[in-house]
């Protein structure tokens, strides 16, 4: 049975210093713990401050001009979010994140960080049109590449030269499909990890617009060069286990090593609702057209070549056709891509 510790029956406790000594002693030995500086130094990052008013425990009996937590820096109010104008006191919506006097924090603007990433199209619901097909590759299917990483397969083709991975999307529309969310639209993309001798996924897109994109290292430190639709590449070093993000623009950004032994991701960014990769028998489907005729792009990333044991990359495969979507039927698009 747990032990129910005593009430509080003095108006104010006080930890005896020596206590407080012995505690911060114990916590010091097992160094697992970084410093936590005392209250008013300039590396306190709040710890401090809690501490040292946490020292002291007062009843609702004793309320007073001594409260050790009046002598903490007064934040500014959050913003009340449920736009009442005169919210009750405690009830929480007038409060800054985590309590008025948590760490120095203070709360952000939060309408100032908001980004409309509403369907610039008009979202219609039944709409049942739909273009179906499959992505093959044309010519011979490129052998393996080895680098000082490791081997890899610049195609995921089979032996019917069905091409797996391929992205098929529709850049623009004017009427589309509903989409799902709960107070923002849903997203995909913008995640590139290392595994192994590539950066995955080899494809993806990035829709709706704006949006991040994360980079995440290996078990090594990683040298990761990003080309940007325009402007210059930037190299970001990464430690092992390393993170970093950064904002993507609309078209097609690289990813890869700085030294070229990683086979490189490449991802789309797009305001779209209709985007599909194709499976392994190369096969695709857009499905909840509305009828008109659509801009369909097929998209595979450039064939690695080796120079002088890097990777290296010319532009992309791209096949756009232009496809007629009827209400009643499904439109066919085979398309066979290739140097």
């Amino acid at each position: 049975m747990a032990r129910v510790p005593p009430p509080l029956h003095a108006p104010r406790m006080r930890a005896s210093a020596a206590a407080a000594a012995a505690l911060l002693a114990a916590i010091a030995c097992g160094g697992t713990s970084p410093p936590l500086f005392p209250a008013g130094a300039p590396e306190d990052d709040g710890h401090g401050d809690l501490a040292q008013a946490s020292m002291r425990f007062l009843t609702p009996e004793h309320p007073g001009d001594d409260n050790p937590l009046a002598a903490l820096p007064v934040r500014p109010p959050a913003l009340d979010l449920d736009d009442d104008p005169s919210p009750a006191a405690g009830s929480g919506s007038d409060g800054a994140y985590g309590g008025a006097l948590y760490a120095d924090h203070v709360v952000p603007p939060w309408p100032a960080l908001l980004v409309d990433r509403r369907p610039k199209y008009r979202q219609t619901e039944g709409i049942a049109g739909g273009i179906e097909g499959t992505v093959t590759w044309r010519g011979a299917i490129p052998g393996k590449l080895t680098t000082a990483c490791g081997a890899l397969e610049p195609v995921a083709a089979g032996a019917d030269r069905a091409l797996a991975g391929a992205l098929v999307y529709i850049q623009k529309v004017s009427v589309g499909r509903t989409l799902p969310n709960e107070g923002k639209p849903a997203s995909v993309g913008g995640l590139v990890v290392r595994r192994g001798c590539a950066l995955v996924p080899a494809i993806q897109i990035a829709t709706p617009l704006p949006s991040p994109l994360v980079l995440h290292g290996g078990p090594t430190r990683t040298r990761l060069r990003v080309t940007p639709p325009s402007g210059a590449a930037k190299v970001h070093d990464l430690e092992a286990a390393g993170r970093t993000s950064l904002q993507l623009q609309a078209g097609v950004t690289r990813v890869e090593a700085d030294d070229g032994t990683l086979a490189a991701a490449w991802v789309v960014a797009a305001d779209t609702p209709y985007y599909a990769f194709t499976d392994d028998h190369g096969r695709f489907r857009l499905d909840e057209l509305a009828p008109g005729t659509y801009d369909v792009t097929v998209w595979h990333p450039a064939m690695p070549t080796l120079v002088n044991g890097a990777l290296t990359y010319g532009p992309p495969l791209i096949v756009q056709r232009s496809v007629r979507v009827d209400a009643a039927r499904t439109s066919r698009l085979d398309v066979a891509l290739g140097p």
